[in-house]
């Protein structure tokens, strides 16, 4: 008869740990999926990740994590546009504007401080973002193909898709996300060899390429390509033994590209021809009214700008040409914001909040470089460079600032790409 030896129950301080890691590997994997897909949700999981990283710090008596120059600019930021607030169309509104927009760092901080203490729940969070990403793939394919998604979501025209959005965001939102995809692969892949890294890395761009193409979003797709160059420079940087290859899956991916682009005419003529005539004709489109109507709030109120969140409400009553352009090309009076974060700050919060702004987007890159260099994996810098400039590329049609839904899916990128640059990889997973 053979005895078993049982195992020592948990004292009651190691149940509660470790009900509540289950708990948090649980929400980091349900976070892409708060963000990305619905308003209510991502305002929800903002909140709570503010409220849980402000009641740890609370009990241990640690602010430290927000002690990054990156959080003391966004608290400037709010701050001076809370000052501003008074001398806005809508005081009020402007000023909870203000105070409510620093919760998307925090929640940023939040995100990192949990991320590079616990790198197991940053590896959670990256397989799930993966998993999305080919997820919304499919979908999209799905419904370029057939003509509905998976949900019900039809093709809006011949050259627009949704996927499993509403609206046609798909391209927007999986371009915020894609070199958290693009990373995983890379440091995945590595464990097999560096050829067969940059084979998936070139195969994953090939496909990234033809997706974003195949969405009709104009600016997702250049910024995409953007961030692309850049993540291949720093592999022609640090891999020098590859670069003739690299070259030959360039040219074979763009062949591969091409030719199938070749196939969508009306493809083209949304993503390349219109391109080039909206950058020709910027005067007559939709997004040049934006950038000078921006610039004209901007020369009205200099100093104190129209108010944060307040460019539709100072176009509609002040500035009744500009509404007027807006009504002939199909808009219900002006657009809610100036579609571009530079010419938006300058408009609703004068030169000082477009100047700290201007600082606050050199520190998130500062951080990322500073984090990736003393973590020695360069490559990483190179990975959240690119995911940053999707976002603060200055040229190029934005999302908005203030707004709780793509606030949540902005930040929720400032914190991979801080966190990550901060973690080696070999500790999660090991390439």
């Amino acid at each position: 008869m053979t005895s078993e030896k049982r195992a020592e129950p948990l004292a009651p301080h190691e149940t509660s740990t470790w009900k509540a890691s289950r708990w948090l590997i649980w929400g980091v994997m349900l976070l892409p999926i708060l963000v990305l897909f619905k308003r209510v949700p991502a305002e929800l999981a903002v909140g709570l990740t503010v409220v849980f990283g402000l009641y740890v710090a609370f009990r241990r008596r640690d602010f430290t994590w927000l002690a990054q120059g990156w959080v003391y600019a966004a608290a400037s930021l709010s701050l001076i546009l809370l000052l501003l607030a008074p001398f806005s169309v809508h005081p009020g509104y402007s000023a909870m504007s203000a105070i409510l927009a620093f919760r998307w760092p925090v929640f940023a901080a939040v995100l990192i401080w949990l991320f590079t203490r616990r790198p197991d729940m940053l590896t959670a969070f990256e397989r799930s973002m993966a998993v999305i990403i080919i997820f919304i793939i499919i979908d999209t394919m799905i419904q370029y193909v057939t003509g509905t998604d998976i949900f019900g979501h039809v093709k809006p025209d011949s050259y627009r898709l949704t996927g499993p959005f509403a609206h046609s965001l798909v391209g927007s939102f999986t371009d915020r996300i894609w070199f958290i995809g693009l990373a995983v692969v890379w440091f995945s892949a590595l464990r097999w060899g560096e050829g067969r890294a940059l084979l998936a890395a070139a195969v994953a761009s090939a496909i990234g390429t033809l997706f974003l193409f195949l969405t009709g979003e104009r600016a997702a797709f250049l910024t995409f390509l953007l961030g692309s160059g850049l993540v291949f420079l720093g592999i022609i940087l640090h891999y020098p033994r590859w670069r003739l290859r690299l070259v030959g899956l360039a040219l074979v991916g763009m062949v591969f590209v091409v030719g199938v682009a070749a196939t969508q005419k009306e493809m083209v003529g949304r993503s390349v021809d219109s391109t080039i005539h909206t950058i020709t004709h910027l005067d007559e489109t939709v997004y040049g009214l934006n950038f000078l109507t921006g610039i004209e709030e901007f020369q009205a109120h200099p100093w104190v700008g129209v108010g944060a969140r307040q460019f539709k409400a100072y176009c509609d009553t002040q500035m009744p040409k500009n509404h007027a352009q807006y009504d002939a090309m199909g808009f219900d009076g002006c657009v809610l914001h100036p579609h571009n974060f530079y010419t938006g700050m300058m408009a609703e919060g004068g030169i000082g909040s477009f100047l700290i702004f201007d600082v606050m987007v050199i520190l998130l890159f500062v951080a990322v470089v500073r984090g990736a260099r003393q973590s020695n994996q360069p490559m990483f810098a190179y990975f959240g460079a690119a995911l940053l400039l999707t976002t603060f590329w200055p040229l190029q049609s934005s999302m908005e600032y203030f707004n709780g839904w793509t606030a949540a899916l902005i930040w929720t990128g400032v914190a991979w790409s801080i966190a990550r640059a901060r973690t080696p990889f070999r500790r999660v997973g090991g390439a």
